[in-house]
């Protein structure tokens, strides 16, 4: 991860750590980790920009998540790679990662940029703030 600093290393576990939750709570047959995680991880004011362009509030997010509790296969995982730290100043730090998901044999990529801020209520000690993800590679059964 280039420029780090104590924040943006915290940062990058949580996003490993908020994917990997991700990727449980999805996957069919998977024991529910506990929801409350990510309810903590994101911020009051949290906003997400979906790959399709749409603008998602946190209610929104937590209540599409809920659900999605179990609805892809066994075989859905996630990955996220190449994190980069975009700017980072005291308790504050935007990030840019590659977010990879598998499911049924197919794969989709987006590009992330997520922004977060120090967080003691937060689980791993900064919570999510805003989430804007692109389109990298997405399978046409998918759209």
């Amino acid at each position: 991860m280039s420029a780090q600093t104590p924040i943006a290393e915290v940062a990058w576990q949580e996003v490993v750590a908020l994917h990997a939750f991700v990727e449980r709570w999805f996957r069919s047959g998977a024991e529910a980790p506990d929801f409350t995680e990510c309810e903590r991880a994101l911020g009051p004011d949290f906003s997400m920009i979906g790959p399709d362009g749409e603008m998602h509030g946190r209610d929104a997010i937590l209540e599409r998540l809920r659900r999605a509790r179990g609805a892809y296969p066994v075989d859905f995982r996630i990955e996220v790679l190449d994190p980069a730290v975009i700017w980072a100043r005291g308790d504050a730090v935007l990030m840019e990662y590659t977010e990879q998901q598998y499911r049924d044999g197919q794969r989709d990529a987006r590009r992330s940029t997520a922004l977060f801020l120090a967080s003691a209520a937060a689980p791993r000690g900064v919570e999510w703030r805003h989430l804007q993800e692109t389109w990298i590679e997405a399978p046409q059964s998918w759209q």
